[in-house]
């Protein structure tokens, strides 16, 4: 199991972030650089905070984009990889 296929977590130590509408703005306070997520990105984001796992992320996409398993797959992972990558999730 590769780690993107576990839980994730936003890591506090790093982030701050504030829902604006149906967006989501993230700070990186490390190095004062900010994200905006669009609204699937940011509900993906959400239920990241709640503690959701990557198959609850790939379910809530499925619902809410009307897409099969696999491309809510595809797009979580690499919503996930994108996280990671800019160390916005504990232990990036």
């Amino acid at each position: 199991m590769s780690r993107r296929e576990g839980v994730h977590r936003v890591d506090p130590t790093r982030v701050a972030w504030r829902q604006a509408g149906d967006e989501v703005v993230v700070l990186d306070t490390a190095r004062s650089v900010y994200f905006g997520l669009d609204r699937r990105a940011a509900l993906l984001w959400q239920r990241l905070v709640d503690g959701a796992t990557q198959h609850d992320l790939v379910t809530t996409l499925m619902d809410d984009a009307a897409v099969d398993r696999e491309r809510a797959s595809a797009d979580v992972t690499a919503f996930l990889d994108d996280l990671h990558r800019h160390g916005l999730l504990a232990g990036a």
